[in-house]
């Protein structure tokens, strides 16, 4: 699909884990700002549904398979979408494995999906960024996919906290290392998003009002706030804005 922008002022943008839910919403939203869109997922296929999407009809828009758990995989979804492109300036670190298991119960292989899905993978998607803007000489941002787990502490979501915890500090160390080079690292961490997954999970009407009750506002954060997060953060309007975590979450880590 061909946008009509000329190169210079093309803004291009990989989003990981686009298929479904929050990365869906990001990768749409940036389309509509007149970003071509890399579309990463671990299974290709199911991306097929989104590349049909009307939003996407005037920008470019190349699908690619990115195994998290793989260093070949996302070396070569990364170079695909450079050449698809003609370039990148902004990474989009979303997707993410969930875990819900007493951290007793979890085993080595689970830690180590978790924090190679979560953290790994997104670590060396972001120094494949910064690496490709360094060499052009021209700025970049990368925006990490959080959680307000990462922020607080809840039971049973140990693991899946941990690894997010390590994606704040990442946000952090890796600011400070390339601010002199104009690539800007930022995070935003949503509470409970109602992506239709989510929704889902929440039809049990004890469920969801136990988890309401831990929001002040009231209300979980829709997916289109965290996709406007995002456009900011990613945007020449917060060009002196890294190393930051945004939170979206109605005020839970205030309480």
């Amino acid at each position: 699909m061909i946008g009509s922008s000329s190169k210079e002022l093309t803004r291009r943008a990989l989003i990981t884990g686009a298929a479904t839910g929050l990365g869906r919403e990001i990768a749409l939203t940036l389309a509509r700002d007149g970003y071509d869109v890399g579309l990463a997922d671990r299974d290709k296929p199911s991306l097929d549904k989104l590349m049909n999407h009307p939003d996407l009809e005037n920008v470019n828009t190349i699908p690619v398979s990115i195994e998290l758990l793989s260093e070949e995989s996302i070396n070569e979804g990364f170079s695909d979408v450079i050449n698809g492109l003609g370039g990148l300036d902004v990474l989009v670190n979303n997707a993410a494995k969930p875990l819900i298991k007493q951290a007793i119960d979890v085993t080595w292989d689970e830690w180590d999906d978790v924090l190679n899905i979560n953290l790994k993978g997104s670590f060396f998607l972001a120094c494949l960024l910064a690496d490709h803007c360094i060499q052009n000489n021209k700025p970049g941002s990368i925006v990490n996919i959080s959680s307000t787990h990462g922020l607080t502490g809840i039971s049973g979501r140990t693991i899946y906290g941990i690894s997010k915890g390590g994606m704040n500090q990442m946000t952090r160390m890796l600011a400070i290392e390339w601010a002199q080079t104009g690539v800007r690292v930022n995070t935003v961490a949503p509470s409970t998003i109602l992506t239709e997954s989510r929704k889902e999970m929440l039809k049990d009407p004890e469920v969801r009002q136990r988890m309401l009750n831990r929001i002040p506002t009231g209300e979980f954060p829709e997916p289109s706030e965290v996709a406007a997060a995002v456009k900011y953060l990613a945007s020449k309007e917060a060009k002196s804005v890294t190393g930051h975590i945004l939170v979206v979450d109605g005020g839970l880590t205030a309480a």
